[in-house]
């Protein structure tokens, strides 16, 4: 038996340990992009069971998500659709260390009013609606609020807004943890915007989180 030199055997240890980090790389990469689309397989099934019609997808699910649109809308919306962005999409590092958490996940939903909304409400975490109204027109016509039960900060217009802002006061009390972002403006494409992060969300409240969407729409449309 030949005695390798210590450095040979060195090297011969350090090719092995990068050969064995590797593979668990490559094996974490795979066990991340198989979960990631097994959670949008998942998401999917309960949105179907959300509302009257199904998600028609126009992405995925894969390890990124899925972009799709119920067809038919539900009431009153003209499209309503829903874009699940998975961990793996924000955060990459994160989901190899621990692919379970779905700790950077968002679902959005984004939807379109037959008409123009006669109510509208701006509402970012832990953003003053006033910065985002500083930059658009006829912003003078926006009226500052504060939700104290959440300490939030909203914006509305509109000649009678109780109604949006019922549907919103009751958002934030089911959903607050969870709620990123709600907008209802006319003047942007769709008009309707609701982004939801999902860590530790339970999927089962989805379909009353699409209920009180939908009345949102109402409210909005609502004089």
């Amino acid at each position: 038996m030949v005695d390798l030199p210590p450095d040979l055997l060195a090297n011969r240890f350090l090719l092995t340990t990068l050969a064995a980090l590797v593979l668990l790389f490559v094996l974490a990469v795979v066990a991340a992009r198989v979960q990631a689309v097994r959670r949008g397989h998942e998401i999917l099934g309960v949105l179907n069971e959300s509302a009257r019609g199904r998600l028609s997808l126009l992405r995925g699910p894969d390890a990124g998500g899925f972009v799709g649109a119920f067809q038919p809308p539900p009431e009153p919306f003209l499209h309503f659709a829903a874009n699940y962005r998975s961990a793996q999409t924000f955060d990459v590092a994160g989901q190899l260390l621990n692919p379970f958490t779905h700790h950077a996940e968002r679902l959005v939903f984004v939807a379109k009013l037959p008409s123009r909304p006669a109510a509208e409400l701006i509402w970012q975490e832990g953003q003053a609606p006033g910065r985002a109204l500083a930059r658009r027109d006829r912003s003078h016509l926006w009226v500052l609020r504060r939700l104290d039960v959440v300490n939030a900060e909203y914006a509305v217009r509109g000649a009678n807004t109780g109604a949006i802002e019922h549907v919103f006061l009751d958002l934030q009390t089911r959903f607050r943890p969870f709620l990123e972002r709600i907008s209802v403006q006319a003047d942007a494409e769709p008009e309707c915007t609701v982004v939801l992060r999902l860590a530790r969300f339970n999927l089962q409240e989805l379909p009353a989180l699409v209920t009180s969407l939908r009345g949102l729409g109402r409210a909005a449309l609502r004089n």
